[in-house]
């Protein structure tokens, strides 16, 4: 029996698990699938906007995750994973267990790291975790000022489109209310909006983001965050409410894989994201996405899960085909529209190359991404 652990229970994790289990029995192959996962929600975090926004509610963001077991056929622990340890091929847990397998996934996300900048931890709002959504839902349905910032200190983060989309979002909730008088500012480190998707939407989000009165200030270094004032090398921008977007870097239990180059990603070899030096380990997270030439978001990641298993299959049966890494769509809505855009990717023998463009804009793409969400939790529950 080949053994495969799954740790995170997150996108990846998922999607990983559910795609190994279902084609190990289709082919009627002797292998072990288990899942160890620290949280028994499964979150879908982009629903965690709608909840700041109020269009959705903290109980709309989530499934068991220990469902995936009756729905999928795999097994599903729910543990923190405390050590892993690559050259004995086992994995230990807070609660005592250590696992063995013969293939590892990690899909264990990436940490926030407020307090990499000088006052980030201390000031503003975020929507990054549920209990931050209602926190920010709470301070803006009580908003009594004028200027509202969006700032991103570090580029990239998790749903790098989150901040543009978020501002139009601002808005459109503001404009429902009958509050037209709301400055909304986006500081971040590109140069242009969205610059990573390509020129095709750079123009939408230019063109929207002034069709809304969002103005984008370009971030060229961090100096402090004060009570009322984002200060960088080339701006001070006075705020009367701050939301703010986390840096990101790799977990701490696998903090002994980071990459020297740059320790937040961890050390990755493509096309098909196993980690150097041992074949049978595979790293699905965003974590593993930029030294790949990716991007930080769910949908790179379903492809990356799926690149992974495939690659696992490929090893226990002998010649299941691997998958290419497919192009992915990238789904955003704010203010009065939304668009559908596509990246298109080629490994170039040392990570991936990247072609995005937009694919239609409609007012409809709101009512396509939210069922997606909904539609991905509700399948994991009973």
């Amino acid at each position: 029996m080949a053994k495969v652990l799954v740790l995170g229970g997150g996108t990846a994790g998922l999607v990983a698990a559910r795609y190994l289990k279902a084609e190990a029995d289709r082919l009627k192959l002797d292998v072990d699938v288990t899942m160890v996962t620290a949280s028994e929600r499964h979150y879908m975090p982009p629903l965690f906007m709608e909840v700041a926004l109020g269009s959705a509610e903290a109980h709309e963001t989530w499934a068991p995750i220990k469902n995936a077991e009756k729905v999928y056929g795999f097994k599903v622990n729910i543990d923190k994973v405390t050590e892993i340890d690559l050259d004995n091929r086992q994995v230990k847990t807070e609660g005592g267990k250590v696992y063995d397998y013969d293939y590892l996934v990690l899909g264990l996300g990436v940490k926030y790291v407020w307090d990499k900048y000088k006052g980030l931890a201390e000031y503003g709002y975020h929507n990054y975790t549920l209990e931050g959504a209602l926190e920010l839902r709470k301070a803006l349905y009580e908003f009594k000022g004028k200027r509202i910032v969006i700032y991103t200190p570090e580029a990239p983060h998790r749903c790098g489109i989150y901040p543009y989309e978020m501002g139009l979002n601002l808005r459109m909730y503001f404009e429902h209310r009958g509050i037209d008088d709301v400055e909304i500012t986006v500081v971040h480190p590109d140069k242009e909006p969205a610059i990573g998707l390509g020129p095709d939407l750079v123009r939408f989000f230019k063109r929207e983001m002034e069709k809304a009165r969002v103005n984008f200030i370009r971030n060229e270094g961090h100096v402090e965050i004060t009570p009322n004032k984002v200060i960088t090398k080339n701006a001070e921008v006075e705020y009367d409410l701050l939301i703010k977007v986390p840096p990101i870097a790799i977990p701490d239990v696998m903090a002994f894989m980071a990459d020297e180059k740059d320790p937040r990603w961890a050390k990755v070899k493509g096309p098909d994201f196993r980690y150097p030096g041992y074949d049978e380990v595979y790293v699905v997270s965003e974590a593993s996405m930029p030294p790949l030439g990716l991007l930080t978001a769910g949908v790179p990641l379903h492809n990356a899960s799926i690149v992974s298993a495939t690659s696992i299959l490929h090893q226990i049966h002998g010649g299941f085909p691997v998958a290419e890494y497919a192009p992915t769509m990238c789904v955003g809505h704010g203010y009065n529209t939304g668009f559908i855009g596509n990246c298109e990717y080629e490994w170039t023998g040392s990570k991936y190359r990247r072609e995005c463009y937009l694919l239609f804009k409609s007012p409809l793409v709101r009512m396509m991404k939210d069922s997606f969400y909904r539609g991905w939790l509700d399948s994991l529950r009973l």
